[in-house]
């Protein structure tokens, strides 16, 4: 594990080096602003967010509440948008070295405190519920491996999200070693044989976090006699989501507002319930979503202090505001 880390590491490097070749333009507008006639001709009107360079994943250009949903609720139109990670260590460097103004990131990520980021508010709720919930082939669901799950589910806290995150980014431990840590200390690295027989692949995305949900999903149907291979780290939901569709992979630690408008994106519901129930019914037949946990982990629009202060940023709705 640690040698994939190191590998990880040095993509993250090359990777951050080409961020500026990345980005595209979020609209036709040169000039980033709001064009109106008068009777001296076409003038132009820039907000806030059409001086600044957005930052994240590939989805967050076309998901119902990335860009788009920005521009719908709050008016925010930004100048151009540089494609990252998913809130990983490429967008948190990107930030931190002002290769992008504003950052998709998530509310538990400990580089937003280690940094002194600033969250803008989401006063009109752009960014629904973001409950953690396993997302399984159908054809794998057996009683065993339900409780499992549903078991790691019951346990699972925003708080504890956020440490695990943590040990992993900050203190730089084995996500596989955090993830046995976290099992034994809640009582679920039982042996036991209740998910014998059962073969499953479990995948995660890009960042540390949902690694580490993955380890913990693999350990935990491992200690039940699963038999497990997992596939970690294998970028965006457009990458990893129709290989679970396909059955490539068996298992995923997913959340339930992003991969709704991931599948709908003409999906309104915001509350954890509502969110949930609309998931269960817009998932493809042959994948269900288990019981979601407490703990959420929901995007955020991310600054630096030093780019609040300049330009009094407290809201999203801030960005939209006329600049100086």
């Amino acid at each position: 594990m640690k040698s994939k880390l190191l590998a990880i590491g040095a993509a993250v490097t090359a990777l951050t080096v080409g961020l500026t070749a990345c980005g595209s333009d979020s609209s036709k507008n040169t000039t980033g602003g709001t064009a109106t006639s008068g009777a001296s001709g076409t003038t132009s009107t820039a907000t806030i967010a059409s001086k600044l360079i957005m930052g994240g994943p590939p989805e967050f250009k076309t998901r119902a509440d990335g860009l788009p949903g920005l521009q719908k609720n709050y008016g925010v139109e930004f100048g151009k948008y540089t494609v990252t990670d998913t809130g990983g260590p490429v967008t948190v460097n990107a930030l931190k070295n002002g290769q992008v103004d504003a950052a998709d990131l998530f509310t538990t990520d400990p580089s937003i405190t280690a940094n002194g980021f600033v969250i803008l508010q989401d006063p009109k709720s752009n960014f629904a519920a973001q409950n953690v919930v396993p997302i399984i082939n159908k054809a794998k669901v057996t009683d065993g491996v339900k409780t499992v799950l549903n078991g790691i589910s019951a346990k699972l806290t925003t708080d504890a999200l956020g440490k695990l995150v943590g040990k992993v980014q900050n203190d730089k431990q084995d996500p596989d070693a955090v993830a046995k840590a976290w099992l034994s200390d809640n009582g679920l690295a039982t042996s036991g044989s209740s998910a014998a027989g059962v073969s499953l692949t479990v995948g995660s995305a890009n960042f540390p976090e949902n690694v580490v949900l993955a380890q913990i999903y693999a350990e935990a149907l491992k200690a039940q006699g699963a038999s497990i291979k997992t596939k970690l780290n294998i970028g965006s939901r457009e990458k990893y989501y129709p290989a679970l569709k396909a059955g490539s992979l068996d298992l995923f630690p997913e959340y339930n507002g992003t991969l709704l408008y991931y599948i709908d994106k003409s999906a309104t519901a915001t509350t954890p319930d509502e969110v949930y129930t609309a998931l269960t019914k817009a998932l493809p037949s042959n994948l269900v979503a288990l019981t979601q946990a407490d703990a959420q982990d929901s995007d955020a629009i991310v600054i630096t202090k030093a780019t609040a202060t300049k330009y009094g940023l407290t809201t999203i709705a801030d960005l939209a505001k006329p600049a100086s």
